[in-house]
C-alpha cells in the first residue's frame, strides 16, 4: 500500500531542485515527440519504396529519420544528465537534514542509536531514494507522452496489423549489455567515498559532548557538507561518463536499425514487395512495449522507496536537544551546587544509582573517584546537561540549570580526556574547533605553547597545519592529550573538566600543561582510582557501589 503524505514530505524536499526539474520536462517532451513520429517517417519511406519507387524520396526520408533519432539521443542526454543532477540536488538536502538531526540529539538518543550502522543506512538509503524518485518521475513523464504519441500516430495508420519482425544481431546485445552495465556501475562508484562520508558522520556522533560543548555543531555541518558535496560532484562525473557511453549505445542500435531497414527497403523495391503501412504499424506497437513495461514497474518501485523513504523520515523526526524557551546566561561563573542530585545510567547493568547534594567554589579542585567508565561519563552528561538527573537539581552561580540556554551553560565549561578526541583533520583545527572563524594564528600558537604541544607541532611537516589521521595515527597519546588542553586553554572556560586524567609520573610536560590549565579553574576531576598525590585536591568523594563518601 502506498501512503501518500511520505511523497508529500518527498515533494517538500525537492522544492531544491525544482529549477532543474523544469528543464528536464521539455528534453523528456523532445524524446517523446522523436519516439512517436518515428513511425510516420516509416509509412513515408516504404510508401516511397513499394508504392512509389522514388530513391530520392528514400533518401530524403532516411535523412529525416537519421536527424531526427540523432535529435533524440542528444535530448535523452541532456535529460539523464539533468536528472541525474536534480538527484545529486535532492540528495544533498536530505543529507543536510540528516546531518542537523544527528548532530543535535538528546543525549539518550545518541545512547540508543547505533551510530554506524545507522549513519550508513541511511545515507545509503538517501542515496537510493534520490536516484529512484527522480527516475521515477521522468519515467512516468517520458513513458506516458510516448504512449499518447505512438496512440495518436497509430490512429492515422488505421491498420489491424500486430506483427513486425524484430531485428537482433550479436553486436546489438553487446551494446544492451554495455548500457546496462554503465547504469549499474553508477551505484558501486563512490562506494569508499561513501564510506569515508559515513566513517566520518560516525566520529561526529561519537564525539557529540566535545563538538557539543565548544560550539562546533555549525563546523562539523560544514565539513560533512563539504564532504557531501565532493561526493555528489564524483557521483556526477561518473555518471556524466555513463550517460554519455549509454547515449553513444543508444545511437548505435539506432543506426543498426536504420542500417538494416535501409537495406531491406532495398530489397523490397527489387522485388515489388509493398508493406508500408504493417511495417509502420509494427513499428509503432514496437516502440510501445518499452514504455509500458517502464510504467507497470512503477508501483513496485514506489514501494520499494516508500520502504526507505519511512526509515529515513523515522531518522530526520528524531527528536532533537533545544532551548528556545530559555534565557541567555552571559556571565561568567565558576561555582556549582548539586542539590540533591540522583543519577545512574539505566542503559548499561555496571552502574549504580548516586545522590550527591554538596557545593563547589568557584577555584576548588574536587575529586570524583569512579571505577566505572559509565559511571564517569553520565557524570559529564549530568554536569554538560546532556542528561537530567533523576532528581534533584544543579545550579550555577545559583542559577538552575534549566533557566540556562544549554549553548551558554557549555559556553562555562571544558573536558579534558585521557583518550584521544580526533575533532579536526589538522592540528590547528583540532586546537580551535568551535572558534576556527574567530580564533588567529597568533593565539593558536600561544595555546600550543602553554600546553607544551609546541614540543612536537614544530617537528612537523607543516606545523599547526599539519594533517592528521581521523584514527589518530601518528601522534601519541600523551600528544593527543597535550592537543586537548590547548583546546581547552584557547576556550578559556571558568570550569575544567579532567576525564581520567591526572599528573602522571615522568609526563613533567603534559603535568606542566595541566597545571597551567587548571590555574584560576574550578577543576572537577573524574579518576578510576584513588590518586598518590593528593595535596593539589581540596576535597576527593568516592562513588562506589551507590555511596558517595568523602576521603
Amino acid at each position: 500500500m502506498i501512503h501518500t503524505h511520505y511523497y508529500k514530505r518527498l515533494a517538500k524536499k525537492m522544492t531544491a531542485c525544482r529549477k532543474v526539474l523544469i528543464w528536464v520536462f521539455p528534453m523528456l517532451l523532445i524524446v517523446a515527440f522523436a519516439l512517436s513520429t518515428l513511425p510516420l517517417f516509416i509509412l513515408e519511406i516504404l510508401h516511397a519504396v513499394f508504392i512509389e519507387k522514388n530513391v530520392n524520396a528514400i533518401q530524403t526520408g532516411f535523412l529525416a529519420v537519421m536527424i531526427l533519432l540523432i535529435i533524440r539521443s542528444i535530448a535523452d542526454y541532456c535529460s539523464r544528465y539533468l536528472a541525474r543532477k536534480a538527484s545529486n540536488c535532492l540528495c544533498t538536502q536530505l543529507t543536510a537534514d540528516l546531518f542537523d538531526t544527528l548532530l543535535n540529539l538528546s543525549t539518550d538518543r545518541y545512547q540508543k542509536l547505533d551510530k554506524y550502522q545507522s549513519t550508513t543506512a541511511a545515507l545509503t538509503r538517501i542515496k537510493e531514494i534520490s536516484l529512484s524518485s527522480i527516475q521515477m518521475i521522468t519515467v512516468l513523464v517520458r513513458d506516458t507522452l510516448i504512449i499518447i504519441g505512438l496512440v495518436a500516430s497509430m490512429f492515422w495508420l488505421d491498420r489491424d496489423f500486430a506483427l513486425f519482425i524484430a531485428l537482433l544481431i550479436p553486436f546489438a546485445v553487446i551494446m544492451l549489455q554495455v548500457t546496462q552495465g554503465q547504469d549499474n556501475a553508477y551505484f558501486h562508484a563512490d562506494t569508499p567515498l561513501l564510506a569515508a562520508l559515513a566513517s566520518h558522520l560516525q566520529r561526529s556522533i561519537e564525539n557529540f559532548r566535545h563538538i557539543r560543548l565548544y560550539g562546533g555543531q555549525q563546523q562539523e555541518c560544514r565539513l560533512l557538507k563539504k564532504a557531501a558535496q565532493s561526493l555528489q560532484q564524483n557521483n556526477t562525473h561518473q555518471s556524466n561518463y555513463g550517460a554519455f557511453i549509454a547515449a553513444l549505445c543508444r545511437l548505435v542500435l539506432s543506426m543498426i536499425f536504420v542500417a538494416i531497414s535501409y537495406l531491406m527497403m532495398q530489397q523490397g523495391v527489387r522485388n515489388q514487395f509493398s508493406i508500408d503501412q504493417l511495417g509502420a504499424f509494427a513499428a509503432a506497437t514496437l516502440l510501445m512495449f518499452a514504455p509500458a513495461c517502464r510504467l507497470a514497474a512503477i508501483p513496485r518501485a514506489s514501494q520499494n522507496v516508500q520502504k526507505d523513504l519511512e526509515q529515513v523520515f523515522i531518522l530526520l523526526d528524531q527528536h532533537t536537544a533545544s532551548g528556545q524557551d530559555n534565557r541567555t546566561f552571559s556571565e561568567v561563573q565558576g561555582n556549582l551546587s548539586f542539590d540533591s542530585v540522583s543519577f545512574f545510567d539505566p542503559a548499561s547493568e555496571k552502574t549504580a544509582r548516586y545522590r550527591l547534594d554538596l557545593s563547589i567554589k568557584s577555584g576548588e579542585t574536587v575529586a570524583f573517584v569512579c571505577q566505572c567508565r559509565q559511571e564517569r561519563l553520565m557524570l559529564i552528561d549530568v554536569l554538560l546537561k546532556f542528561h537530567q538527573p533523576l532528581t534533584g537539581r544543579l545550579l550555577i552561580g545559583g542559577t538552575p540549570y534549566d533557566a540556562i540556554e544549554h549553548a551558554d551553560l557549555l559556553a562555562h565549561f571544558a573536558v579534558v580526556s585521557d583518550e584521544p578526541v580526533i575533532l579536526n583533520d589538522k592540528v590547528a583545527g583540532n586546537i580551535a574547533y568551535g572558534l576556527t572563524e574567530c580564533a588567529h594564528e597568533a593565539s593558536i600558537t600561544a595555546a600550543a605553547q602553554s600546553s607544551r604541544a609546541s614540543e612536537f607541532v614544530r617537528e612537523m611537516p607543516c606545523g599547526l597545519q599539519t594533517r592528521v589521521d581521523e584514527n589518530g595515527a601518528g601522534m601519541t597519546r600523551q600528544q593527543w592529550q597535550k592537543i586537548a588542553i590547548a583546546r581547552a586553554l584557547l576556550k578559556n572556560a571558568p570550569i575544567l573538566i579532567c576525564d581520567n586524567l591526572w599528573l602522571q609520573p615522568k609526563q613533567s610536560l603534559l603535568n606542566e600543561a595541566l597545571m597551567t590549565l587548571m590555574q584560576n579553574r574550578t577543576t572537577i576531576v573524574l579518576l578510576q582510582a584513588l590518586p598518590v598525590a593528593d595535596s593539589l585536591f581540596d576535597r576527593i568523594f568516592i562513588l562506589k557501589n551507590s555511596i558517595v563518601a568523602e576521603k
